[in-house]
């Protein structure tokens, strides 16, 4: 018997961007439902939405029939494995609510809520219930950024000696994205100084310059960019012994290691590793349906973004937040 999944909110990320054919191209694994469809294990039977052309677009495009404006109605006509919640992070807790008792897994996009009182709310349901909530932070999900961390924390090309980031359309938006490989990769960050800030229009929102110190005195550069201008979504890791960069939003991976100086004599320099890493970021969502399908049959696993995890970003955002002003809460 196949795993059942719905989806509540059927906008980009939960279906519409399949219609972007380049995109398809690097992303094959682009969205919720699409993603849920290459599953050979996995029946999309639901969706969502208060937008009846949404509606009309899913259904359309993934044979799916049951339809519904109200999520309520949706989740107490239909027994689901799998929930995916793709709405505004406005709307994210009282779904959660709704959903907590009645669905086993449940795949929440970013931004997950509205603040840490909401996250430590959901975290507290988790504990009580059974229910297995997990946040959609894909890089966690991602093979190819796996293994870099693994790289990183083996100290395969020396100790971290910083690390350089630019970003853009927002910190809650792709910020969270950075922040939470970053932390993932080092920890909590130790110190955090905002240095500047800029308004994103794509993301309605505020991007940030920040400088933080991970812990093992790992200084770390946070750079906002224009991302009206051109997509831009970088992290560096220089080391003692190379260099691993992270290019093109994940799409391209660069590794150096360090090695005699071809013009001076007792110096070193820096030499591209051919093989390096091959890019698998396109896959990542079919990652992260991989991981449900998991936790659906084996309820003992942990997520991989919990909402306990995700409380360590959350408050990363809102002391950048404090110190350089808040950001509108949006979602893309």
């Amino acid at each position: 018997m196949k795993i059942k999944a719905g989806i509540v909110g059927l906008g980009r990320i939960a279906s519409l961007y399949e219609e972007d054919a380049r995109a398809k191209v690097f992303y094959p694994c682009l969205t919720h439902a699409g993603s849920y469809a290459r599953h050979p294990a996995v029946e999309m039977v639901c969706g969502a939405d208060i937008d009846a052309e949404r509606r009309r677009r899913f259904g359309a495009q993934w044979g799916v029939a049951k339809l519904y404006s109200d999520y309520r109605q949706m989740l107490a006509e239909n027994p689901l494995d799998i929930l995916s919640v793709c709405t505004h992070p406005e709307t994210h807790l009282e779904i959660l609510q709704a959903a907590r008792k009645s669905v086993p897994v449940i795949f929440c996009e970013k931004p997950f809520t509205r603040g840490t009182a909401e996250i430590e709310a959901v975290a507290r349901w988790t504990e009580q219930d059974d229910a297995k909530i997990t946040i959609n932070l894909y890089r966690e999900y991602d093979k190819s950024h796996l293994q870099v961390r693994s790289l990183l924390q083996r100290g395969e090309y020396g100790a971290i000696q910083r690390v350089n980031c630019y970003i853009g359309k927002g910190l809650r938006n792709m910020g969270t994205h950075l922040l939470g490989y970053l932390i993932h990769t080092l920890g909590a960050p130790e110190r955090i100084t905002v240095l500047d800030r800029r308004y994103s229009p794509a993301a309605r929102e505020y991007s940030y310059d920040v400088y933080l110190v991970f812990p093992g005195d790992i200084p770390c550069l946070i750079q906002s960019c224009d991302f009206d201008k051109f997509r831009l979504f970088e992290m560096d890791f220089v080391c003692t012994e190379g260099r691993i960069q992270i290019l093109d939003e994940g799409l391209k991976i660069v590794v150096w290691e360090a090695g005699e100086n071809r013009a001076e004599t007792g110096a070193r320099e820096l030499r591209r590793v051919r093989r390096g890493i091959r890019s698998t970021i396109g896959y990542a969502l079919g990652g992260a349906v991989a991981q449900l399908v998991r936790l659906a049959g084996a309820p003992e696993l942990i997520p991989a973004v919990s909402p306990q995890r995700y409380l360590v970003i959350q408050r990363v955002i809102e002391e950048i937040e404090r110190q350089g002003g808040p950001g509108k809460c949006t979602h893309n």
